[in-house]
């Protein structure tokens, strides 16, 4: 992928300060222990709890679960429980501990494990521990902070870790300043920037930047063999093999995305798009490609460069199933399938399968109008 490339490029052919010493492609990811910033872990955000994160409503008491992070159910109740025994007023208003009280309980790390009897009061408490009554169990208290921090990072429930999440705050890295990368991957530069500058930048901007570096000027070629022949070939090949994969991207339209892109936020059509400018670069044959409408979100001049793509596919022996909505793809298919009349409960029949030039002729198509300018029930000549 580019992303690989990127990071191959900066560990063999970037330029490393002065004692710096060879970092592996892997150093250049945020992703592996070896490049993640060590204050973020790789996120560029750091998460942290406060008072007001915790407790939304100091005017509530604990048993009225003042201390919101803390869990639902009988899991919250034990540590209230567990509050309780430890001699804190849990029926007394938040904002009316002290201060001592409330930072302890809410940010201890302390985890003292001591007898629970469930749902009684302070007082209550007191009196059976000086009558030796038998506890109900033991309990391992757990401050709020404790909870949330560890459930955000263990929890493999997508719900408790949407669920505490909202109880933190998160803030710029300010040890990588967002870029997720430890310094001694940020430390190394390619053309005057760091790996994480230059995944900022558009693809347009990438590959105008490497293009010198793919095939270069005499000047530039001398200059890089003449100090570091083997650094000036290994730069060469990655360069070339960039160019080629962004030279595809490109002509479908999407030099505007940037490499530090996450796939989520890709639209169906992007995500298709270059998941086409990936087959094209395989030199796969004999594959089944289903479509569905790849031209969506594309401006009408690279849809061209978008039947391009799709005549090479099918060139080097594939298939392609094309759902479709643009005239000029549907134009360019070799066997077409018109389902109608109209939408919804209306549609559903196949009006016509065959080669395109035959759609003209099915008065009952609404594609016929667009494609051939005739409307339903027009005879022709």
């Amino acid at each position: 992928t580019l992303s690989n490339l990127l990071r191959m490029l900066f560990s063999r052919a970037g330029d490393y300060p002065p004692g710096q010493s060879l970092l592996y492609a892997e150093s250049f990811s945020p992703n592996t222990p070896e490049g993640a910033c060590p204050r973020c872990h790789g996120l560029g955000r750091v998460y942290e709890v406060t008072e007001r994160s915790l407790v939304p409503d100091d005017t509530l008491t604990i048993r009225e679960r003042a201390i919101a992070a803390w869990p639902p159910a009988w899991h919250g109740q034990n540590l209230r429980d567990i509050a309780t025994t430890l001699g804190h007023d849990v029926d007394r208003p938040w904002r009316e501990l002290p201060k001592k009280v409330r930072d302890w309980l809410l940010f201890t790390d302390e985890q003292p494990v001591v007898p629970v009897y469930a749902g009684l009061t302070r007082d209550a408490v007191k009196q059976a521990i000086q009558r030796k009554k038998p506890h109900d169990y033991m309990g391992t208290f757990s401050s709020a902070k404790r909870y949330v921090l560890e459930t955000f990072a263990k929890t493999e429930s997508a719900s408790m870790k949407k669920r505490v999440a909202k109880y933190m705050v998160s803030s710029q890295c300010p040890e990588c300043l967002g870029k997720r990368l430890n310094s001694a991957a940020l430390s190394v530069t390619f053309a005057g920037l760091d790996i994480s500058a230059l995944s900022s930048l558009t693809l347009k901007s990438v590959a105008g930047l490497i293009a010198p570096y793919a095939s270069p000027q005499p000047g530039l070629l001398r200059e890089m063999s003449a100090d570091h022949p083997e650094k000036a070939m290994v730069t060469r090949r990655i360069a070339e093999d960039m160019a080629a994969r962004m030279e595809v991207i490109l002509e479908l339209g999407l030099g505007y995305l940037t490499l530090d892109r996450t796939t989520p936020t890709l639209s169906p059509g992007e995500l298709q798009r270059l998941r086409l400018a990936t087959q094209v670069r395989s030199n796969l044959f004999g594959v089944v490609y289903v479509l569905d409408e790849p031209s969506a979100g594309l401006h009408p001049a690279d849809t061209e460069a978008l039947l391009v793509t799709l005549q090479r596919l099918k060139n080097a022996g594939n298939s392609l199933f094309v759902v479709e909505h643009e005239p000029e793809v549907i134009r360019q298919a070799d066997w077409i399938v018109d389902v109608g009349p109209a939408a919804g409960e209306k549609g559903g029949e196949i009006l016509y399968s065959g080669p395109f030039p035959g759609l003209e002729k099915v008065e009952a198509s609404q594609t016929r109008r667009h494609l051939f300018g005739k409307s339903p029930g027009h005879k022709g000549t």
